[in-house]
């Protein structure tokens, strides 16, 4: 049996997995330079630093390609058309911009509770110096070990105490514009049920005003506190790691790719069904309050809604199904980002080209970084579908009664709409335009 032939450490061995040039470029950008044999760390370093970034910046030409098309098709088009974002924006700009300041003073605390936890593992718990002495000033002031690990515990304290207080405040002055918001949305609804002759109508008005409108408020006051709020949690960590160290922060990423191509699509998916579930429960209040509903003399009309009650439970399934698997495909992908994390991450502590402090500081920051996107795919997921009941809110609002042209009552703006014969019947994604005419004063509202 031959014993195999044992590498000198000083002989230069190709790589094993990367091409030179890839290889040559890892080790410039992130300093990753160990044995060659180690074809893992070399696949993860691919993937992580390579991939991922490519990946993640061809998806954000993409859907910036994307954005720009659609704001010039829908410039082409009607230019009164009418938004969800215009109109709550034009509801709430106020406390919207109120929100918006209590949103900027969250970012320097997001950064201090990450900056500290590191100055106390590096100063404080550790002899860097080997002197027994801190080697760190706290505010000016020359302290020993203790008395500087409790000054920096103490601020980091402080630090959580005013971060937690100006979250308080943001997560207040959001239910406020939540309330406030579907106030004015149920405030039109009864308007146009008061004017409203048939029961069906009225059913289903009351439809929309009980599970329509409150999605749509909650989604319409977290418009700047949720973006500015997660998404600068998210830059302000991400900037934290690329100040320690590029490669941990293109690990802490790796993933987000992944989310970006396959969650929008099961996206998509849901909102289809959120539209057919909102048809569905519509028809549903219209079976049940029609004048011969529940009489054994219409045995058809039982039949419709005992079909009707099947089909909206089968969509309604159908929609638990489909967030489920975005839940569950989430949950998986930002489990998987700790193993890329703390391979290079673990690698560099072991290289000797980052510190434990560094390392501990930017697990904490990659913790704030998973939670963020969560709350940002969560947002993106509630603006969608309550982009599509809102939708459907005005669709409901534009009806016309029995009378041809008919002015909606409750609006500011008039509104005149073309009759058209057994609306019910037609699909929520039909292409039946019911052709609004905005006939009220330019710039006012729309509700």
């Amino acid at each position: 049996m031959t014993r195999p032939a044992c590498i000198h450490p000083l002989v230069v061995v190709p790589p094993l997995f990367t091409p030179v040039v890839i290889h040559d470029l890892i080790h410039r950008f992130a300093g990753l330079d160990g044995p060659h044999g180690h074809w893992w760390m070399e696949l993860v370093s691919v993937l992580a630093l390579v991939v991922a970034p490519a990946w993640t910046g061809w998806m954000a030409l993409r859907l910036a390609w994307r954005t720009l098309h659609e704001r010039r098709r829908c410039g082409a088009g009607n230019p009164e058309e009418w938004r969800l974002e215009r109109y709550v924006l034009q509801a709430t700009l106020r406390p919207q911009l109120r929100l918006l300041l209590l949103s900027l003073l969250t970012l320097p605390a997001a950064w201090l509770l990450l900056e500290i936890p590191k100055h106390i593992i590096n100063h404080a718990l550790s002899d860097a110096e080997g002197d027994g002495h801190p080697g760190m000033a706290f505010l000016g002031l020359e302290l020993g070990r203790v008395e500087l690990l409790f000054a920096l515990c103490a601020s980091y304290l402080a630090v959580l105490t005013l971060g937690g207080l100006a979250k308080y405040a943001v997560n207040r002055t959001r239910g406020g514009l939540n309330e406030r918001l579907v106030r004015r949305l149920r405030l039109a609804v009864f308007r146009r049920a008061r004017g409203e002759r048939s029961p069906e109508r009225r059913a289903a008005l009351a439809a929309v005003a009980v599970q329509e409108v409150e999605p749509i408020g909650y989604a319409g006051a977290g418009l700047v506190a949720v973006p500015f709020v997660q998404g600068g949690t998210l830059l302000t960590s991400v900037a934290f790691l690329l100040l320690q160290d590029a490669a941990l922060a293109l690990a802490a990423l790796v993933m987000l790719p992944v989310q970006l191509t396959l969650l929008p699509r099961l996206q998509r998916h849901l909102n289809a069904k959120v539209r057919e579930r909102v048809h569905a429960t519509r028809t549903l209040g219209g079976l049940l309050t029609a004048p011969e509903a529940g009489t054994a003399e219409h045995p058809p009309v039982l039949r419709q809604q005992m079909r009707q009650a099947e089909a909206l439970e089968r969509v309604r399934v159908e929609i638990a199904d489909l967030k489920g698997r975005l839940k569950g495909l989430y949950n998986y992908t930002a489990n998987l980002t700790p193993f890329f994390f703390f391979s290079v991450g673990g690698y560099l502590v072991i290289q000797g080209r980052l510190s434990l402090g560094a390392l501990v500081a930017a697990l904490a920051a990659y913790k704030e970084i998973s939670p963020a996107l969560r709350e940002l795919f969560d947002f993106a997921q509630g603006w969608s579908d309550a982009r599509a009941r809102f939708e459907e809110v005005t669709r409901a609002l534009s009806f016309p009664d029995s009378q041809g042209w008919s002015r909606i009552p409750g609006l500011n703006a008039g509104v005149a709409v073309q009759s058209q014969r057994n609306f019910a019947s037609i699909p929520i994604r039909s292409k039946v335009s019911l052709r609004l005419r905005l006939c009220g004063r330019r710039g006012s509202p729309f509700f």
